[in-house]
């Protein structure tokens, strides 16, 4: 791991410091040489012209008497002066002479002196001029300059030391100490920093202490973190323990219906014990587990188009045993990159099927004579009226009641009774067809319903089949026997409007009629309303 060099706070300020003051002296130097260069060029034409004032007279004389000795020696004495580089007199008679030095400098400005009579009168007679030495302006001015600019570099140097000094001691170093401080402390640890005595009350010792803030609040986050990570952990494992060891068959199936994920219980569940945890992957579950394949592949659609969990009780493949049903519980999983999925979990509910069906069975079937009882054969009787569209094959409605199953009642006991009437029930059952209802109402009453029965002599024929079953006598015991009667009232369902009472009542009307004129016999009213009944002659017990 490569590691950086540490550039500290107080030499990033020591460059800053530096380059800040170099451009500082720099234009301090500057301004300052322009300044003296001014100033320089002020005093030398002061000088100038006290120059001029001490050789004015001289020179006037030089001019008067056109005398080029005197004026020559006027120009080199004014060029022993440094600050001279040119000097000229010149008269009105033609006197012309120049002096100057052999220096090349800038052209300066000259300086010009009208010279006058020296004998009192203003009479112009000349001119002396002077042009200033330039490069002794320069000179002064640069030497003014240097020594301005060495004074402000010392006095600036000077400030920015301390300055530096000062945030190094006062700043950096303990910055630096809490930086380091910081940087060793871990997350999560017990170590804290130490504010810097010189800084108590400060920004410093401010910052100090909202670091250890921080770290007290990252540390219990840390802590808390941990507590639930731990607390994740176990739940995962309770979760694994439950997905391994469940009785439930828990699985993930991808579009198509394929396993892609299963607990070891599953092949337990669907019946496929040969099959692995492993090679059940890939299988398609619908045409694995289930007898009805559809139903199951039903049950993904409407998972998808409700995107809620749906369940339905389905039938297993039956591998030569008695029937197995599975509650099958299955949810839509979020569309994600690998596309649809459903999870699902199924457990076997044979038992509580049996235990349904058995329940159901009681609660339909008559438990003496094993025959519907009345709500379950009004059910059917009601499909069946539901389910017909024209007027064939209609309906035929049978109400029976065992004549004279009173007297052998009270004669020979309730066993007895209950052996008529499981006998009676038998006999019915033989007279019909395998498709037609047998139910018992309550007591010696019972109903036959004859489906899909055409003709109606058909029906009289059944019913004269019962009359004769029934006449037969009815075996009590080794030695004694006795013998019934039966009345029958028909009805047919002639219209498709006829509802289930109305039809209960011709039936009715048709069987008391038969009671009244003798019993064992049946009845059905014909359409002008009239009850016609025919017999079949049997004996009294007696």
């Amino acid at each position: 791991m490569n590691t950086v060099k540490k550039r500290y706070l107080y030499q990033k300020l020591a460059q800053s410091v530096f380059w800040a003051a170099l451009m500082l002296t720099v234009l301090t130097s500057v301004l300052y040489f322009f300044t003296e260069f001014k100033r320089s060029r002020e005093k030398t034409v002061i000088m100038i012209n006290q120059l001029l004032d001490t050789v004015e007279n001289t020179a006037a004389i030089a001019a008067y008497s056109n005398n080029s000795n005197i004026g020559e020696d006027v120009l080199k004495g004014l060029l022993r002066n440094d600050i001279i580089h040119e000097a000229r007199l010149s008269n009105s008679q033609g006197l012309q002479l120049k002096k100057e030095r052999n220096t090349k400098v800038p052209k300066q400005d000259e300086i010009i002196r009208i010279l006058r009579s020296p004998f009192g009168d203003a009479e112009a007679i000349g001119r002396l001029s002077i042009t200033p030495e330039a490069q002794y302006n320069l000179l002064e001015a640069r030497d003014s300059a240097l020594f301005s600019a060495l004074n402000s570099s010392l006095l600036i140097g000077l400030t920015a030391l301390i300055v530096l000094l000062m945030v190094r001691s006062s700043l950096s170093r303990p910055l630096m100490k809490v930086s380091d401080t910081l940087h060793a402390i871990k997350a999560g640890e017990q170590e804290r920093l130490e504010p810097p005595p010189q800084n108590q009350g400060d920004e410093l010792g401010q910052l100090v202490e909202d670091i250890n803030g921080l770290l007290e609040k990252l540390q219990e986050k840390f802590k808390a973190e941990h507590a639930l990570r731990e607390e994740v952990e176990i739940i995962e494992q309770q979760l694994r323990n439950i997905f391994e060891t469940t009785s439930a068959g828990i699985f993930l199936l991808d579009e198509a219906g394929r396993l892609l994920t299963v607990n070891p219980t599953l092949s337990q569940v669907i019946e496929v014990p040969h099959l692995s945890q492993a090679e059940l992957l890939g299988q398609d579950f619908p045409e694995l587990a289930f007898a009805e394949p559809a139903l199951m592949r039903e049950l993904m659609r409407v998972a998808v188009e409700r995107n809620q969990s749906v369940a339905q009780d389905l039938r297993l493949i039956n591998h030569g045993g008695e029937n197995t049903w599975v509650h099958c519980l299955l949810s839509r999983q979020t569309a994600g990159l690998n596309g649809l999925r459903f999870e699902g979990v199924v457990y076997d509910i044979t038992d509580r099927m049996a235990a349904e069906t058995s329940t159901r069975h009681e609660a339909d079937h008559d438990s003496l004579t094993g025959l519907f009882r009345r709500q379950a054969a009004e059910r059917e009787l009601i499909k069946l009226i539901n389910q017909r569209t024209d007027k064939e094959n209609a309906p035929v409605l049978l109400l029976l009641d065992l004549d004279y199953f009173k007297e052998v009642n009270d004669t020979y006991g309730h066993d007895a009774g209950d052996r008529v009437l499981v006998e009676a029930a038998n006999r019915f059952k033989n007279c019909i067809r395998t498709s037609d209802i047998v139910a018992r109402l309550g007591g010696d009453e019972f109903l036959i319903i004859l489906v899909n029965c055409a003709p109606p002599d058909y029906s009289r024929q059944i019913a004269r089949d019962i009359l004769v079953a029934i006449s037969k006598p009815f075996q009590l015991s080794s030695t004694v026997s006795v013998k019934l009667g039966v009345s029958i009232g028909m009805t047919i369902q002639d219209g498709l409007e006829q509802t289930l009472e109305e039809l209960y009542k011709a039936a009715d009307l048709a069987m008391y009629e038969v009671k009244r004129q003798g019993k064992n016999g049946f009845a059905m009213i014909s359409g002008d309303g009239s009850i016609v009944v025919e017999k079949v002659a049997i004996n009294h017990p007696g």
